[in-house]
């Protein structure tokens, strides 16, 4: 029983999976502002990518502080970036959020996200960006899980609504999918091999030994 216990912990700690962002805060201004600023062991992850009507991007002047990010520039746009697990590794999607700014009179009227998922066919949320408060943040939560992923995982976040000059941007920040990544076999990782060799072993040196019996002992007479 307790070279059972032993072995059943030490499988536990070779497959422990850790659920972490993967995190576009556009904070690096002076290097690379659209690259991923955390990603976990094991996934790749593009740069954010931002496509729009007239070329050219824009961000928040209140640099070092917010820096919050356009999405797409000016108008009718999209900003997206991909996820993709590594050989021989998956990982679960817990949830996707991000943050945008209130927009004002010239900026996108509406908005929605989309994933690779369904081939970007439904969006995953919606709505209007009318009547917000400027520059004041607001909190967007796509409810997005999946499991089993191995990518690529492709996100957009999609505007609309202000095609023509005049126009602005919506800015964005804080784009975070939260994912859990983990082994996509049962086969033990070369590393955690001795992790449970060393459980075996002390699983025998634990077992109880029986005392040896002396072939010349004899019940003397009382």
């Amino acid at each position: 029983m307790f070279r059972q216990s032993l072995l059943a912990a030490a499988l536990v700690a070779t497959s422990a999976a850790h659920a972490d962002p993967v995190l576009y805060d556009f904070q690096d201004f002076w290097g690379d502002i659209l690259g991923v600023a955390a990603v976990p062991a094991h996934l790749q992850a593009s740069k954010a990518k931002v496509g729009e009507r007239w070329g050219g991007i824009c961000w928040n002047t209140d640099l070092g502080v917010t820096n919050d990010f356009a999405c797409g520039g000016f108008g009718s746009s999209t900003m997206s970036f991909t996820v993709t697990a590594e050989a021989g590794w998956l990982f679960d999607v817990n949830s996707f959020t991000f943050q945008g700014l209130g927009t004002g009179d010239s900026a996108p009227t509406a908005y929605a996200v989309y994933s690779s998922l369904d081939g970007f066919a439904n969006a995953l949320i919606s709505g209007s960006l009318l009547g917000q408060v400027t520059s004041h943040r607001y909190d967007y939560n796509a409810g997005l899980s999946a499991q089993g992923l191995s990518g690529p995982l492709e996100l957009r976040i999609v505007t609309s609504g202000r095609d023509e000059l005049p126009a602005s941007a919506w800015l964005l920040d804080n784009l975070r999918l939260d994912v859990t990544v983990r082994p996509d076999s049962t086969v033990p990782e070369p590393g955690s091999l001795p992790l449970l060799a060393l459980a075996l072993m002390a699983a025998a040196g634990a077992r109880p030994s029986r005392p040896a019996r002396s072939a010349g002992m004899r019940r003397q007479p009382g």
